[in-house]
């Protein structure tokens, strides 16, 4: 595969600065084994997005990680000055991106060695890919896929890599109806309505931390609480499965906190016209299982 540029998106959130630096190495690293092997990624724009309270860095950090790893990596910061999200702060750093892909990942994530020489694979193996998602460890996502392929009905943008002209086309995240959870699902689920392939690229492994109890499940926080049932009721309207809305709305009316008020806000967007017009109606691209968006593997 030719040579082609990539820039590397990610929102920050009080974040350990020893964490990223982590994070930035692994990336600093497969940009290297891949110039080494004749990959089609030889350095990489590395732009950080600052959602905290308080800026985590400061110019001369920021010069000195440049200095560091300039071989194969520049460093860009921009403190917003305000809680972002997910999909507004990436699309904000996204306005002015010109590299042929664009990568968005979670910061603390850590790259495996030939990253991207695996991830770049399905974009020359055929045409018409709109994404291609990682897989994260030590907790694969246990969504379907196929397995001769990787073609699956969305990607968790934890670490994903997109053709930048794919996300501009697509006007990038739905940050009117998303602020954390589901966007990646969203925009998945568009890519597909607008004829593109979402591919699972399970060669290319990302180390990708996660708080788990004494069972082994996840221990989400007050907040991924609150924000996943906000965009469960979001999803449920955006993508016309009116049936699934309204079980949503009568469990949230008498369900935890964070569900009664989740309801809460999506009642006042409803009634202040804020909702974006439904999607998908003849039910060809959504797939809700349950209170999911995809078959599980297991």
């Amino acid at each position: 595969m030719e040579h082609k540029t990539l820039r590397a998106q990610t929102i920050l959130y009080h974040n350990d600065l020893s964490s990223l630096k982590k994070s930035l190495e692994s990336i600093y690293n497969a940009v290297k084994i891949s110039k080494k092997h004749g990959g089609p990624i030889d350095f990489v724009d590395v732009y950080y997005g600052d959602a905290s309270a308080e800026p985590l860095f400061n110019e001369t950090t920021v010069a000195e990680w440049n200095s560091q790893f300039g071989d194969y990596l520049k460093l860009k910061y921009q403190f917003f000055g305000f809680n972002s999200g997910t999909s507004k702060g990436q699309n904000i750093m996204f306005k002015d991106c010109e590299t042929d892909y664009f990568m968005a990942y979670n910061p603390d994530v850590i790259l495996c060695p030939h990253y991207f020489l695996e991830m770049m694979k399905p974009f020359e193996r055929e045409s018409g890919v709109g994404m291609v998602e990682a897989k994260q460890s030590p907790l694969e996502h246990p969504k379907e896929f196929n397995v001769a392929n990787g073609i699956e009905p969305w990607g968790a943008m934890a670490c994903v890599i997109i053709p930048t002209h794919v996300y501009r086309e697509l006007g990038g995240l739905d940050e009117q109806s998303f602020f954390l959870y589901c966007d990646d699902v969203d925009f998945s689920w568009r890519l597909r309505l607008n004829g593109y392939k979402v591919v699972y690229q399970s060669t290319a492994f990302v180390y990708h931390s996660k708080f788990v109890n004494n069972k082994g499940q996840v221990v989400p926080t007050n907040a991924e609480v609150y924000y996943s049932a906000e965009a469960a009721l979001l999803m449920a309207h955006k993508w016309s499965n009116h049936k699934l809305l309204k079980k949503l709305k009568t469990i949230f009316e008498t369900g935890s906190e964070q569900q009664q008020k989740a309801l809460q806000e999506f009642n006042r967007r409803k009634a202040e016209g804020l909702l974006v017009k439904p999607l998908d109606s003849d039910h060809k691209i959504a797939s809700f299982e349950g209170f999911g968006y995809s078959k599980n593997r297991y």
